[in-house]
């Protein structure tokens, strides 16, 4: 017979071995009922074989209740407020400085103007930008593509111009 076939692997768990015995319970006595006073503002123990409450009450802790939440309105009716990113209702106005922020924007493209509409696109572009912000027109979009524009032309109007004087 195989002795390896015998003995368990190691750190396997073998019933034949004589295991010294689990460590005795601690010496100290266990805690007689009524030795010391619960602490104030606590709950007193259940009686023995009771379930304890399923949570403790309130008033015992000196905090007063919570009152119950105040009931929910009604939600706003469909349309009442438009999704963000999505364009403005079809009966709300577009401010005219958006407007106008793009369009000067656009015609800063024109090398006779020298960026200057583009300039005044930029320009434009901001405040319609604050004016959308306090009064909740639309046109938001409008007037940061004119920005957008308005910058990018004004770049190519620098770089157009450089480009002249460095080559004569």
């Amino acid at each position: 017979m195989d002795p390896s076939a015998s003995t368990p692997a190691y750190g396997a768990y073998d019933p034949t071995t004589n295991y010294p015995p689990a460590y005795p319970p601690p010496g100290y006595p266990p805690a007689q009922p009524g030795a010391y006073p619960p602490p104030p503002g606590h709950n007193p123990p259940p009686p023995p074989g009771a379930y304890p409450p399923p949570y403790p009450d309130p008033s015992t802790f000196g905090a007063p209740a919570y009152p119950p939440p105040p009931p929910y309105g009604a939600p706003p009716p469909y349309g009442a407020y438009p999704a963000p990113g999505y364009p403005a209702p079809p009966g709300q106005k577009t401010n005219a400085m958006a407007i106008g922020s793009l369009v000067a924007s656009l015609i800063g493209v024109v090398p006779f103007f020298c960026g200057i509409a583009s300039i005044v696109g930029i320009v434009l572009g901001v405040v319609a930008l604050n004016q959308i912000k306090d009064t909740g027109e639309g046109g938001r979009t409008m007037a940061i593509a004119g920005i957008a524009v308005g910058a990018a032309t004004f770049f190519l109007t620098v770089v157009i111009g450089i480009a002249m004087l460095a080559g004569g």
